[in-house]
């Protein structure tokens, strides 16, 4: 049915609307140049019918009240009963959708009410399902917001603010809950460890978004933080001890953790690595232990055997020729020419070098044709010749440890995790855990990582479980064990409906020790802003740049300070570091304790005083650390000069309580002693001849 202007009207209305006319659940205007289709759904249903000296005209408006169109010219006399008569078909329309919203609005309500009326913290999950439910119902009457609002205006003014999100009441929501829970277990936090948690420890620990970072900078107290959690989920029954899984890195951590766990909370709580986590998962699909080969576990068996396995490849005239080959262009380490067959064999930086590939080809689960398009897809050209040749002398060792574990029916570390994962998405395995809580999360891998997406995705869960991670970017040191900084960096982004807490409190080193280091790791944009204070405050310079020389007068001078024992650590980039005087320096001061490690073997440790060796050019940074095959089968490289070498020194700095000595030869300054010294950091400088740093 249509209503048209006449021919003059047409004329006069110079190419406004002049005609109407109903369509299937629409309305369709008409000009002399084009048509429009207005949706029901897209008009408010009313009709303005206005009278002129010659003709009548309609004025329609849009549901939401931003655009009106006005149909010039039309026949005055069939004006009222044509609009009468659109009017009745949108009435026709939108009854029965009416019907459909007024048969869901107490649902919907009803959902918001529960929502709301909780007394607990509000999980995105929860928000995004109610938002979900309220979207797909109102969608399932056919209405627009704005149509269900004009047909039930006072149930919507509490329905809408929910179709829009409503974030910002949820954020309100929360931080009030959260004043409120940290008062309600004030005394709680105040004698759960032998010093009161501050608030940053007790947010931490209150909130129970669907998946939580904590960022634990050094000395920060992440193990109380941890331990305080689970002891708060089952105090405040969240939570059967059952239904806690904790997950460290070591077996010695584990242990720590568990007694910590057993003494402060419940000793039901399951404390785990990953390896027993796997194995746990393993036996309950399978039925019964897996048979862990004892080359991952016991380090003279896999010496005995890889030196086999080397001494084989160079009794083969072929493979041999594809060692002297590739050490006429290339470095391994620990290999001497000079060395007979078995020491060279037996080398101990040879086996680890060898072992270390193993395991990072292992954790890859590529083999040799896609290991070899990853080389051609990486991106330093140069490298690719030194890569394919290290894949050439490691592929035959990874082949014959793939048969030793075959014909022995073992498995190893990476193929249990791999395995264990395989189950849970699988659903052969259904966790039965509520929370998972990590320890040391920045030192994840992607197939440990893995596993506990599958374990916090499961579709067999009863209740999906929440994961709780602690960890520091800033501390991000162990790539070469298949580490991934970018796991951390990139939580948020990987799990979504997150909540990120940071330690604000250092209680390890004073305030000028984290003035250097907080500023010095922040150099890399990419790693996360955080601000770290320390409890300890002082006025008085904590980090000395010294001549490697006077290491022995300014342990003298140490010495004379002290007639009651300290900790002093002497930490090196490499263990072939060690100072040739230690034995002496231990025996003529002991009141120092002193101890030598490798920086990464620090990590975890703490000592009054700290002594960086050579931090000199060549050394501290590591040059050219992964330039062969490690660099195309450990996670992907960073884009800032150093990204790691940079935390390895940040972490040397921080495990220092009072004050830290920077060791370096004045003719070979390593870039990161220029830049304390260019760049003004708060040090005293001992050293007197620095190279000028390059621009």
């Amino acid at each position: 049915m249509r209503l048209t202007a006449g021919w003059l009207a047409q004329w006069l209305a110079q190419g406004d609307y002049c005609s109407i006319a109903l369509g299937e659940n629409c309305l369709i205007l008409d000009s002399q140049t084009e048509t429009e289709e207005i949706p029901f759904d897209e008009w408010d249903g009313a009709i303005a019918v206005h009278r002129g000296v010659m003709w009548g005209s309609f004025e329609i408006t849009s549901a939401d009240q931003e655009y009106c169109w006005t149909i010039h010219g039309l026949p005055w006399r069939y004006c009222k009963s044509f609009a009468n008569m659109l009017l009745e078909a949108y009435r026709n329309w939108a009854q029965g959708r009416v019907e459909k919203l007024d048969s869901l609005l107490p649902e919907m309500l009803k959902r918001i009410d529960t929502f709301t009326s909780q007394d607990a913290y509000l999980r995105e999950s929860d928000h995004r399902r109610l938002h979900h439910f309220l979207d797909q119902s109102l969608a399932s009457t056919g209405l627009t917001r704005e149509l269900a609002a004009s047909f039930r205006p006072l149930a919507f003014d509490k329905v809408e603010p929910w179709l829009e999100g409503n974030g910002e009441w949820v954020d309100t929501s929360n931080e009030k809950w959260l004043e409120k829970e940290a008062e309600k277990w004030s005394s709680w936090f105040d004698k759960f460890e032998s010093s009161p948690l501050n608030p940053s420890q007790r947010e931490a620990v209150l909130i129970n978004q669907d998946h939580n970072l904590v960022l634990a900078g050094a000395g920060t107290g992440k193990t109380s933080v941890l331990v305080a959690r689970a002891g708060y989920l089952v105090a405040n029954q969240l939570a059967q001890p059952e239904e806690i899984l904790m997950l460290a890195f070591g077996r010695k951590a584990a242990e720590e953790m568990s007694e910590r766990l057993a003494a402060k909370v419940n000793n039901n709580i399951k404390v785990a690595t990953f390896h027993s986590l796997g194995t746990q998962i393993i036996k309950a699909v399978e039925g019964e232990m897996p048979s862990v080969s004892p080359l991952t576990l016991d380090e003279k068996a896999r010496t005995d055997w890889l030196a086999g396995v080397l001494k084989e490849q160079w009794e083969n005239d072929t493979s041999a020729r594809r060692w002297q080959k590739h050490l006429t262009q290339w470095r391994i380490p620990g290999f001497k020419a000079e060395n007979s067959m078995e020491k060279q064999a037996r080398s101990e930086q040879l086996i680890n070098w060898v072992w270390r590939h193993i395991e990072l080809i292992g954790q890859r689960g590529a083999n040799k044709s896609q290991l070899s398009d990853s080389i051609e897809q990486h991106s330093q050209d140069t490298a690719k010749p030194r890569m394919k040749s290290e894949l050439a002398l490691l592929w035959p060792c990874y082949r014959a440890y793939e048969q030793y574990l075959k014909t022995h029916k073992q498995i190893d570390f990476n193929t249990m995790i791999q395995r264990a994962t395989e189950y849970v998405k699988e659903g052969k395995f259904v966790p039965t855990w509520r929370f998972i809580m990590v320890d040391e999360y920045q030192d994840i891998s992607p197939h440990r990582l893995a596993l506990i997406e599958a374990l916090c995705h499961s579709k067999q869960a009863a209740q999906k479980p929440t994961l709780f991670a602690v960890g520091d970017d800033w501390q991000a040191i162990y790539r070469f064990a298949g580490a991934d900084v970018n796991l951390t960096t990139g939580f948020e982004k990987r799990f979504g409906a997150c909540h990120m807490t940071e330690l604000e409190t250092t209680y390890r080193f004073n305030s000028m020790i984290g003035e250097v280091a907080n500023a010095f790791i922040q150099q890399n944009p990419n790693q996360l802003k955080k601000s770290l204070t320390s409890f300890k405050k002082q006025k008085r310079k904590a980090v000395t740049l010294l001549c490697q020389d006077l290491i022995d007068q300014e342990l003298a001078q140490l010495a004379s300070q002290h007639s009651e024992p300290v900790t002093t650590l002497l930490l090196a980039r490499n263990n072939n570091q060690r100072p040739e005087k230690l034995k002496q320096w231990q025996e003529k001061w002991p009141q120092l304790g002193l101890t030598f490690m490798t920086c990464h073997a620090s990590k975890g440790r703490e000592g009054d005083y700290v002594f960086v060796l050579d931090v000199n050019r060549g050394v501290f940074p590591a040059p050219d650390r992964d330039t062969g095959l490690a660099a195309c089968l450990q996670a992907r490289g960073e884009s800032f000069t150093d990204a790691e070498e940079r935390r390895l020194f940040y972490v040397a700095l921080t495990r220092a309580k009072k004050h830290v000595w920077v060791c370096a030869e004045p003719e070979k300054t390593s870039p990161f002693v220029n830049e304390l010294i260019d760049d003004n950091y708060p040090v005293v400088n001992k050293i007197k001849r620095v190279k000028a740093k390059q621009k």
